[in-house]
């Protein structure tokens, strides 16, 4: 039990340890002629902080003694990334970006040593407006005792380290593209990188920042944890300053730093400083020294240096000449296009005939627009004085009205009483009549007993009759096969007893019509018990046979789908060569064959699904039921490209429609109808 509590404990401390509101200052203690830069940086790592679901803005403040507050520096709102200055800094930089600001004061005095705060303010889980905050104090000092000491414990880190990394968990490496470098002529590369060795340190502590320093200049550039690399130096261009701390500890975090033009002032001692928290709350700081020294040139650097720019020279030549070629192409094109000026020149005269001829046309509509308006205002004129006839009006009528009520409820306090007497003559009426029931009942039992003795002899002389005659004169047809008319569409029962409607004509006929819409007139929203027992009315032309009816037809016989439609005047359909529809208790499965005809085979979806009604969702959608997105019932996948029972007359997903003719408009007219195979 101990053990899943303390395993619980360390992933709730892993993920807040990751998840931070962070205020760094670098350095932070700040002296005069020698701290060269000021970086305070106000950050969010991981885009999210504890207890807070939404961050709505990230400010910056300085504490002012005078009136015991913190004054606001910089809002940055998180959602559109707008950045609100509400003090103005003489020597400053400053970059911001998705939840971080950072601020770069040069040459900092005695009154940027103040205690500057990070506040993030967003929304918790409960839409309950939430503040936290982080605070860090720059302190002053009027002599260089704090720079020597800075340099001392990062000169005794370099030596500590030295003797002890060799059994820490954790390396850091510094390396420079050389220790002796040109001055003016040669780059200078700096790469500060950090390595995790073993998977106890990878759970355990986390790389929260990167710093290159020079001994005399103070920070060169650093990075932290989510946030992209800040340099301090004017000299080091932001292109010539990468890096990367990384989450997954498999690959080395780095911070790497490159500049041109060396002075004699840059040589000197470099460190390289990682900052690694750890679970527990402790950190730790790792620091790396390397010994860069500026020389002045040789006459052999100088002369190597003006035959590498004689090259350059030679090249920049060819070049030229190549675009001295260029020109004389792009004047010929020029040339070229003049002649399309003047082209153009001339039709825009033609077209300014045109406007003339269309300002002439606009003037009379502008005269009829003020003849228009003059009618209006004649009109509201004429409408403002029936408005005071129909207040009077409406006064009257109110008066009547008045009058009216006062009647019912005259009236009403009558039927009260005519009420309380009517109920007493009904209890009475009641009474009787459980008289005259109990009576009847008993009567009834009489006569239903005589009648099933009448009908026993009835059923008796039935079989009798049957006997001497076998085969019925008149025998009912089977399918609709078998149906011959003059009409095209014929009501008949079947031998069965289903009344059905047959298509007489239609590929040579025998077809039993399942489904018909011609107008919208019957609503085809229905539940499920409706399109297993079938509803609408063969009269009116709009009806559904049945899902129970449609699986005992196709149970019996082989049967094929025809599908005919209408959509903007012209004739669709699809034949499908095989269909059966299962039972209600396999949810009136679909199975179709082959397609053939000019519609598209738009049901090919629909093979092997089950029937979908608003009561009844059997689709394949996790989210919704089809059936009520669709506003009708039909064999849905997630939804369909099909939906003849949907809303008709609408051009949204809701309608009739077949998406290979009609996309989601709906069709005019539809007609699904099987036949038996041959």
């Amino acid at each position: 039990m101990a053990f899943f509590l303390s395993l619980a404990l360390w992933a709730y401390l892993a993920f807040w340890s990751a998840s931070e509101l962070v205020i760094d200052v670098q350095p932070n203690v700040i002296s005069p002629e020698i701290t060269p830069q000021l970086v305070i940086n106000c950050s969010i790592t991981n885009n999210q902080v504890q207890q807070t679901d939404v961050i709505k803005s990230l400010t910056l403040s300085r504490y002012n003694e005078t009136i015991k507050e913190f004054d606001d520096l910089f809002v940055l709102n998180s959602s559109t990334l707008d950045l609100k200055q509400l003090q103005q800094f003489k020597f400053s930089q400053i970059s911001f970006g998705n939840l971080y600001i950072t601020l770069t004061l040069n040459n900092p005095s005695q009154f940027d040593a103040k205690v500057y705060r990070c506040n993030a303010t967003g929304d918790n889980a409960a839409e309950t407006s939430i503040s936290l905050f982080a605070k860090k104090a720059v302190e002053y000092e009027t002599s260089s005792t704090a720079f020597i000491e800075e340099i001392r414990r990062l000169k005794q880190d370099k030596n500590n380290c030295q003797c002890s990394l060799r059994s820490q968990k954790s390396r850091l490496q510094f390396n420079g593209s050389s220790e002796i470098i040109r001055e003016l002529i040669e780059p200078l590369t700096l790469k500060c990188s950090f390595t995790f060795f073993n998977d106890d340190n990878q759970k355990t502590s986390t790389l929260q920042s990167l710093f290159i320093l020079h001994e005399t200049k103070g920070v060169i550039a650093y990075i932290n944890k989510g946030q992209p690399v800040v340099t301090a130096m004017e000299e080091v261009k932001s292109k010539n300053v990468k890096g990367e701390i990384y989450q997954n500890k498999l690959k080395d975090s780095y911070l790497q730093v490159t500049w041109t033009n060396l002075k004699l002032s840059d040589s000197g001692k470099y460190f390289c400083e990682a900052h690694v928290q750890y679970l527990e709350g402790r950190s730790e700081k790792f620091n790396e020294m390397l010994t860069i020294t500026v020389q002045s040139p040789t006459l052999n650097d100088l002369v190597n240096v003006i035959q590498k720019v004689i090259t350059h020279v030679e090249e920049d030549k060819a070049s030229i000449q190549l675009s001295k070629q260029n020109v004389e192409n792009i004047r010929e094109d020029v040339n070229t296009h003049h002649q399309d000026i003047k082209t153009i020149r001339k039709e825009k005269e033609r077209n300014k005939e045109n406007i003339t001829g269309i300002k002439e046309v606009l003037d009379t509509i502008t005269h009829n627009m003020m003849s228009i308006r003059v009618d209006t205002n004649n009109t509201i004129t004429m409408l403002n004085k029936d408005m005071d006839t129909n207040a009077r009006n409406i006064k009257i009528m109110r008066e009547d009205i008045h009058g009216n009520l006062t009647k019912l409820r005259e009236d009403l306090d009558t039927n009260e009483q005519l009420q309380i007497n009517l109920q007493k003559n009904l209890k009475m009426e009641v009474a009787n009549i459980s008289t005259d029931l109990s009576e009847l009942r008993n009567q009834m039992v009489e006569e239903l007993s005589e009648m099933r003795n009448n009908i026993e002899r009835f059923i008796s002389n039935v079989n009798s009759t049957q006997a001497l005659y076998p085969k019925r004169l008149d025998k009912a047809p089977n399918s609709c096969r078998q149906v011959k008319s003059t009409k095209d569409r014929v009501v008949v029962t079947l031998a069965s007893g289903l009344k059905v409607m047959c298509d007489t004509t239609t590929d040579g006929g025998g077809w039993i019509i399942i489904q018909r819409r011609i107008n919208g007139e019957l609503d085809f929203f229905r539940g499920w018990n409706e399109y297993r027992d079938g509803f609408g009315d063969h009269n009116i032309g709009e009806f559904y046979l049945g899902n129970e009816n449609i699986f005992l037809l196709t149970s019996r016989k082989q049967q094929e789908l025809r599908f005919d439609l209408k959509y903007k005047n012209r004739h669709y359909f699809a034949r499908y060569s095989d269909f059966k529809l299962f039972g209600e208790k396999d949810k009136y499965q679909l199975k179709i064959g082959r397609y053939s005809g000019n519609a598209g085979d738009s049901m090919k979806r629909h093979h092997n699904l089950f029937f979908t009604t608003f009561d009844k969702d059997n689709d394949n959608d996790n989210n919704k039921n089809c059936a009520d997105a669709r506003h009708g019932a039909w064999w849905y996948d997630d939804c369909a490209d099909v939906n003849l029972n949907g809303r008709w007359g609408r051009s949204e997903p809701d309608g009739a429609f077949w998406d290979n003719v009609t996309v989601w408009d709906s069709v005019s007219f539809s007609e699904i109808k099987i036949r038996e195979n041959e």
